[in-house]
């Protein structure tokens, strides 16, 4: 099926479907409809014995009907015994059938069906009207022309309609596939568009967000690169140039103390960068296990509160969350060293029922970049890049986390919980 086209593919479809149904139909259909001609048969020849009765001195003869008509246990008339295909004359038929108090009566000779309508009259009188299946087979034949006919019809139209139907579609898919093959010679600034309402209008959306995605994705790394250039360029500078004044005797030996403070701060650069790169390398859930939480935020504050006058305030259970205990210190550290940044005198953290909360009393964060926080290469409300916070966002989607940050009272928290 992956060699033929996709408009052969639905017409071959349709055509099958239709072939099988209409099959099933007929079958059906002609059951229901051979006890329903019976009837009709039945019906026919009792109309024809009251055309008769109602003109017994001349009746009206008939294609598909007779009639043996008698007055005192004698035969006086009769028409069309042909009918009967020479079984019976005008009287054997009514010496069988005068037991017969009247009514309808049938029987099979020769595989051959007969139906009889009689009507008893006083004085031993008699009307016998008698038919056979001729009358069915013209019915049948009119109504297998008309189902055949019907038939090739519903098979033409369908496929008439099925094939201008999938033109269509597939010249959409067509030019969606076109628009597609141009984004990235195009650098994905051109925008996918098509018409419509249905799944393709949808597929289409869908490949137009990523395209979206795709372009804020680069646009975001060629900034990240022009960031981390001019970030690294700064300490690199300062390096060089202390380093040449104390090789030149210009400056003092004590001042490399600069050029190791500059060195770490490249060192701690270096560590986000690999600490966001190895996110995307850790798949192995064999190496999650269950870790308490409270003692990676009491190590963490130890570590900190002794750098800075801020007020630390924690309330920790014994929660724990599944995953890798040092991505969780470094996305929890980064956390907190942004709360120390912009905290004003304290910093609350609170841990109950698996619901981790920072609070810091500080600034609140403008609407606008709070919604971007997160995005990986965004840059600060305040210059800097945002790789600590794009850690935590990362992390914690890796580990099944839900993370979000809100400006609450005189501040900001950040909350962090499983989904």
């Amino acid at each position: 099926m992956k060699e033929i086209k996709l408009t052969t593919q639905l017409n071959l479809i349709f055509t099958i479907v239709t072939l099988l149904t209409s099959l099933i139909f007929i079958i059906a259909f002609n059951q229901v409809l051979a006890n329903m001609r019976i009837d009709q048969n039945k019906l026919q020849l009792f109309e024809y014995l009251q055309e008769v009765s109602d003109n017994i001195e001349n009746p009206a003869g008939s294609s598909y009907n007779g009639y043996v008509i008698v007055f005192g246990n004698a035969v006086t008339d009769s028409n069309n015994l042909a009918i009967l295909e020479g079984h019976y004359t005008a009287q054997s038929l009514y010496n069988k059938l005068r037991v017969i108090p009247g009514g309808t009566f049938d029987e099979t000779i020769d595989e051959q069906n007969f139906y009889y309508q009689i009507e008893r009259r006083p004085g031993n009188s008699a009307i016998i009207v008698f038919t056979s299946e001729a009358y069915l087979d013209v019915i049948g034949n009119s109504f297998s022309a008309l189902v055949r006919a019907s038939f090739i019809a519903l098979v033409l139209l369908g496929n008439l309609i099925i094939l201008m139907w999938s033109r269509i579609t597939v010249l959409r898919v067509k030019r969606l596939q076109g628009e597609v093959q141009v984004l990235s010679r195009t650098n994905y600034q051109v925008p996918i568009e098509i018409e419509g309402n249905d799944e393709i209008t949808d597929l289409a959306l869908t490949i137009e967000k990523m395209r979206q995605e795709i372009q804020y994705s680069e646009k975001s790394k060629q900034e990240m690169l022009q960031n981390i250039s001019h970030d690294f360029k700064t300490p690199i500078a300062v390096i060089q140039s202390y380093a040449e004044a104390i090789a030149d005797g210009v400056s003092d030996i004590s001042e490399a103390e600069v050029i190791i403070k500059q060195a770490d701060l490249l060192n701690q650069k270096v560590k986000q960068l690999l600490e966001l790169n190895k996110l995307e390398y850790l798949k192995d859930q064999n190496e999650f296990e269950t870790v308490i939480i409270k003692d990676i935020i009491i190590n963490i504050v130890n570590n900190q509160k002794y750098r800075t006058n801020i007020d630390f305030k924690i309330e920790l259970d014994d929660s724990t969350y599944f995953g890798v205990k040092e991505n969780f210190y470094t996305a929890f550290s980064n956390i907190i060293d942004n709360a120390i940044r912009y905290a004003r005198t304290q910093i609350v953290i609170t841990l109950k029922n698996k619901k981790l909360t920072f609070y810091n009393d500080g600034e609140r964060i403008n609407d606008k970049f709070i919604e971007q926080l997160f995005r990986p290469y965004e840059k600060g409300s305040n210059g800097q890049f945002g790789l600590g916070m794009s850690i935590v966002q990362k992390t914690c989607a890796h580990f099944n986390l839900l993370l979000k940050v809100e400006n609450v009272n005189q501040g900001v928290m950040f909350t962090i919980e499983p989904l």
